[in-house]
């Protein structure tokens, strides 16, 4: 169920049926090198929940484009707000859906920069006296066993970390007709190697990507396949929808929030 296309008068039988449980699919507006569009994380991670909650039902939030993306302010067509924006954001939707009658919100990532980001925003939840439950997780987590299909499917070995094999596949599969071929500048998605004495050492920076990518480019796509993106979106929905079959299972979360605010009071 999509929350824009649910009248106001069915929206009460709409957070029954799915137990309460609000899924909001995240990632942000960047480049994908010069052969995928500026919404690539969009696209991608609404098809495969909206995919997802046919098998498993919950409300789909619609697509919230407001993550964490300060490393590709350099290129066009980046929306990149402060990171406190992004927080209270975040948090003043979370509000908004709970007001609406939700307990539980599963954030969904399709952007990898948001790792860092939405763990953290969680982490905030303790502290705040919130009475609903907030979990995080990525669109594309696959298992061992997962990537070992895929490769063996696909013959590739390497996805790609950004516009590389694994999201043009994707995207050949849900929206060709923003699929780009001629554009691919191979040689632009090799890693520069800056700053990776720091990471070998354990250390984080911040600019660690830009040092590597600074074309916003990691992977080569050159055989990717509708066919392929296709085999990768099924198995991505799969996991999707066990994820959300777990979280509405959860009985724990919300008693223990309760325990909790209540205790730090």
């Amino acid at each position: 169920m999509l929350w824009e296309e649910l009248s106001s008068k069915g929206f009460e039988a709409g957070v029954e049926k799915c137990g309460g449980l609000c899924v909001l699919p995240i990632g942000v507006l960047e480049k994908h090198g010069d052969h995928l569009p500026l919404g690539t994380d969009m696209y991608i991670a609404i098809e495969v929940v909206k995919e997802a909650v046919k098998k498993s039902p919950a409300v789909v939030f619609p697509y919230y484009f407001m993550g964490q993306i300060a490393e590709a302010k350099h290129v066009k067509g980046t929306i990149a707000p402060s990171h406190q924006f992004i927080m209270d954001s975040l948090l003043e939707m979370c509000d908004e859906i709970y007001r609406n009658g939700f307990t539980k919100i599963l954030i969904l990532s399709g952007h990898g920069g948001n790792s860092h980001f939405l763990p953290f925003f969680a982490q905030m939840m303790p502290g705040i006296n919130r009475p609903y439950s907030v979990y995080t997780g990525f669109i594309h987590s696959m298992s061992d066993d997962d990537v070992k299909k895929i490769q063996a499917h696909t013959g590739i070995d390497d996805m790609g970390d950004h516009a590389g094999f694994g999201e043009t596949a994707l995207m050949m599969h849900l929206r060709p007709d923003l699929v780009d071929m001629d554009n691919v500048k191979v040689e632009e998605s090799v890693s520069l190697g800056r700053l990776n004495d720091i990471g070998k050492a354990g250390v984080y920076s911040g600019f660690w990507w830009y040092a590597a990518y600074p074309n916003h480019f990691a992977g080569d796509p050159s055989e990717a396949t509708a066919a392929y993106g296709k085999f990768m979106f099924d198995m991505l929905v799969e996991n999707v929808a066990g994820v959300i079959d777990t979280v509405k299972a959860d009985d724990v979360s919300l008693p223990l929030i309760e325990e909790f605010n209540k205790r730090a009071r």
